[in-house]
């Protein structure tokens, strides 16, 4: 059974965190539809996770 994500180390959330950012700014500079709705895609994901990481620890 995989971990919590509350208990991953700083570094790891920390990570998770940047990856937003740069998704963000990946998503904010590409013109391709195509691209976008999967930088999209994958900022949602990745928004989610730090939403449980915050709910969690």
């Amino acid at each position: 059974m995989p971990r919590p994500t509350s208990t991953l180390p700083a570094h790891t959330r920390f990570a998770l965190v940047t990856h937003v950012a740069e998704l963000q700014a990946e998503l904010a500079s590409v013109t391709c539809p195509r691209e976008r709705r999967t930088i999209a895609a994958e900022l949602k994901a990745a928004r989610a996770a730090v939403a449980q990481l915050s709910t969690e620890g």
